[in-house]
């Protein structure tokens, strides 16, 4: 019985410690203020378009008609 008790507490310790940091952690967080920024990189997406959903959109109308409208030589 002796090794069971010793493991419970180690338990209940090490439980005590997570709890105790994941408190600490939260009383730190106030939260990160981003600003914009008034240009945005080449190649990067924009932040106030709707994301993959246009993406998704196109490939839905090509996947629909079989086709992607370019045209051939």
């Amino acid at each position: 019985m002796s090794k069971v008790r010793v493991l419970g507490v180690a338990f209940a310790a090490t439980a005590g410690i997570l709890l105790i940091g994941s408190g600490m952690a939260s009383a730190a967080d106030q939260g990160i203020v981003l600003e914009p920024i008034g240009t945005i990189a080449p190649g990067e997406p924009n932040p106030n378009g709707t994301g993959s959903s246009s993406a998704i959109t196109d490939l839905v109308k090509v996947l629909s008609t079989g086709s992607t409208g370019a045209k051939t030589q």
